[in-house]
This record gives structure tokens, C-alpha cells and sequence, in this order.
């Protein structure tokens, strides 16, 4: 039994997912040092995590997949209390409370609530008659992501928030919501973000008339799509201004990241300068200047990719992103091969979860996104997130394994 499940193992996501662990402890440990002070600690503690986070992997793929069919309402709840008690009694760190703490020990539960609502949406979404055409249907999905998603965005965290969202999509539409629905249902958040770009009224108009003319709605849903459009484009200045001032800040700086150079924009600039300055074959491991002289800020954590950029250059950012690809286009594969509905809807939230943490910290250190908290995963320096990645990936290896099950 033992031979065969190491024949059976998907190999190209348990290596390609153990290379990024390691270009994760060597990156850490050089964005923590200089070549005259180098620091173990965090490249220690780093280790520690990864390897906890194997052998959660290893509990993950060992359990039946039924088991987590039958988990998810638990684990749902748990995670929902966990982020009650972050509001009521969590660490503040930053202005923002997003850790329960005990002692130096610290926990992040959204990073645990958004694995635990992959599970109970996939729970709720699995039903043989489910008729996606009807509003009425998306209800109980919707309200299973906007209740953990309401609770992190009252921390505050707007980035990890957005994920619940990405999250809810994702698996509605491998359950059958026609992609046409989901591109009306982004309409206005586009809508927006044009608006905000151009900061003229012709081109989201232009953008809602194509997409109008694209999807060709019928007459109550384009009475809809055109009041809430126009909702969104005459309150948007208030909804800027209900902000909170960091993070009207980050879309600014996101914006026109010159306006404040020393301030807001301070991240965004140097960590383009850190992975400009790499060129083809960066300037060699631990000899980044950027990291070195405390130029870039949250090195070691938001933006370990900046300093992967500027050490290993062009090609090692390249063989970095490879081998996060592997890991994306396997789960795909993954979610698009198996028998099980369950765990096809859990592969595929499990594999657009981590494609939008991906694409969103390379996007920000590049400066095509705003600055967010949001840990490249593992890569970034952190516990919570490290441990949850590998159990995410653990759930993938073992719905690959099981794939031919129903």
C-alpha cells in the first residue's frame, strides 16, 4: 500500500510545492541578513512552520475525502468564532486586528476561514439538482462568504476580505453559474475601478455598453445591471471618502505612486527599484542592496518577491513563477479530472484561492496593484499562512490521489 501511494502521489505538486518552501527559507533568511550580519531566527522560525506545515499536509492527505464532506459545518463554525474572537479580543498590530495571541505566540484565523468556507461552499454547492439560473439559489452560498467575509473586513483587512469574494465566484461558476452572469456581477466593481483610473465618465460607459452588448441581458436584468451601475458611479466619491485613511491612501498611492515618494508611494517605488535593479541574473544571493541598506520595506513578508527579483534577477523570477504555475495548472487539472463533485468544487476554490494571493503580492510589488497585506504564499514570512498553504495543497494531493472515487 505504502509503494503504490508513493507511485500514485501527484510528484509535480509535492516537488514543485517543496522547491517554493525552500526558495521561501533561503529568501527570508537573506532578506533578515547582510553579507556582514547574518540572522538565523527568522529563516529558523520559517523552517519550523514549513515543516509543521508538512505534517499537516501529510494528515491531509491521509483522511478520506468523505471526511471533510462531513467536516466542513464544524470547521465553518470554528472559523466563524475564531473571527468573532479576533474582533472581540485579537492583537492589534498595525492599527488592524487580525491575530489571536497567546504569549509570543500569534494566529491569524482568516487565513484558516478562508480554507473552511472552500469547504462548506463546496458542502452547500454539491447538490445534483442545483438550478443556478434563479437568484433565489445563490443565497445560501452567498450569505456562506459574505458572513466571514464581513467579519475580516471589520478588522480591517480589505485585501483578505476580497478573497471570500473571489472564493464565492470561483466555485459558482464550477458549479454551473453561466459566465456571462458573473461577468454583469463584476460589472460594477470595474465600472469603478475605471472610473477611478480615468477619472472620466465615458470610459466605464463605454465599458457597461460593451458589456451589455456582449452578454445581451434581458429587459429586467439590464433595467438592473443599469441602476446599479449608476449607483456605483454617483456614490463612489462617498464610498472613497467612508474609507479609512491608509486605505484611501493605497488606492491613491496605487493611483499615481509619484505623488508621495517618501510616503505612501515609498513601498511601491523601491520595490520596483529592487526588481529593476535585478536584471537578467539579479545581483547574487544576499547581496541585494535594496534589502541590505533598509531601503524596502517588509521585506522578509509583503514583499519577499522584490527581493527575489533583485537577487536572482529575471531568470530566478521566472523559475519562481514556473513552479507556481505547476502547482495552479495541476490544480486545475485536478478539479477538471475528478469523479467527486465535492472535491472538484474544492480543488478548483483551493486553486483560484491561490492564484489570486499570487497575482495580487506580484502585481503590488510591481506597482499594478494597490500595497496589501496579502502573504505570497510559501514564500512570505509567516506561520499561520505557511501551515494553511500546505494544508490547502495536502487537500489537492489527496482529491488527485482519490480522483476516480464519487
Amino acid at each position: 500500500m505504502d509503494r503504490r501511494f508513493l507511485r500514485q502521489l501527484d510528484w509535480s505538486l509535492v516537488t514543485s510545492t517543496l522547491a517554493l518552501g525552500l526558495i521561501g527559507v533561503l529568501m527570508v533568511f537573506s532578506a533578515t541578513s547582510s553579507p556582514t550580519d547574518l540572522r538565523f531566527d527568522f529563516a529558523t522560525r520559517q523552517i519550523i512552520w514549513l515543516t509543521l506545515g508538512i505534517v499537516a499536509a501529510v494528515v491531509a492527505v491521509s483522511l478520506p475525502l468523505r471526511a471533510y464532506d462531513g467536516l466542513a459545518p464544524y470547521l465553518y463554525g470554528l472559523a466563524l468564532i475564531l473571527l468573532l474572537l479576533v474582533l472581540v479580543a485579537g492583537t492589534e498590530v498595525f492599527g488592524a486586528r487580525r491575530w489571536l495571541g497567546v504569549g509570543s505566540f500569534r494566529f491569524q484565523p482568516s487565513e484558516f476561514a478562508k480554507l473552511a468556507t472552500i469547504l462548506m461552499l463546496a458542502r452547500v454547492l454539491d447538490q445534483k439538482k442545483l438550478d443556478l439560473h434563479h437568484p433565489r439559489t445563490w443565497m445560501k452560498p452567498a450569505l456562506v462568504a459574505l458572513i466571514p467575509m464581513a467579519m475580516v473586513l471589520r478588522q480591517p483587512d480589505l485585501s483578505t476580505s476580497i478573497a471570500f469574494g473571489v472564493i464565492l465566484i470561483a466555485l459558482l461558476y464550477w458549479a454551473g453559474l453561466s459566465f456571462r452572469v458573473i461577468i454583469l456581477g463584476l460589472l460594477p466593481f470595474a465600472n469603478a475601478l475605471v472610473l477611478l483610473i480615468t477619472n472620466t465618465v465615458w470610459a466605464p460607459a463605454a465599458l457597461v455598453v460593451g458589456a451589455l452588448a456582449w452578454t445581451r441581458p434581458r429587459v429586467p436584468a439590464l433595467v438592473l445591471v443599469l441602476a446599479v451601475n449608476t449607483v456605483v458611479a454617483l456614490g463612489l466619491p462617498a464610498a472613497m471618502d467612508s474609507l479609512k485613511p491608509y486605505q484611501r491612501g493605497r488606492i491613491e498611492t496605487f493611483l499615481n505612486p509619484g505623488q508621495d515618494p517618501y510616503g505612501a508611494g515609498y513601498q511601491i517605488i523601491q520595490s520596483q527599484i529592487a526588481i529593476g535593479s535585478g536584471g537578467p541574473f539579479g545581483r547574487g544571493y544576499l547581496s541585494g542592496r535594496q534589502k541590505s541598506l533598509q531601503f524596502l520595506p517588509q521585506k522578509h513578508t509583503d514583499f519577499i518577491f522584490s527581493v527575489v527579483g533583485e537577487e536572482l534577477g529575471f531568470w530566478g523570477t521566472g523559475l519562481t513563477l514556473c513552479l507556481y504555475l505547476v502547482v495552479l495548472l495541476r490544480g486545475l487539472w485536478i478539479a477538471n479530472t475528478v469523479r467527486n463533485n465535492f472535491a472538484g468544487l474544492v480543488a478548483f476554490g483551493i486553486t483560484m484561492l491561490l492564484f489570486y494571493h499570487l497575482m495580487v503580492n506580484v502585481l503590488m510589488t510591481v506597482g499594478w496593484a494597490p500595497v496589501t497585506g496579502l502573504p505570497l504564499p510559501l514564500l512570505s514570512y509567516g506561520g499561520t499562512a505557511i501551515v494553511v498553504t500546505c494544508i490547502e495543497i495536502g487537500l489537492l494531493a489527496n482529491i488527485s490521489l482519490r480522483r476516480q472515487e464519487y
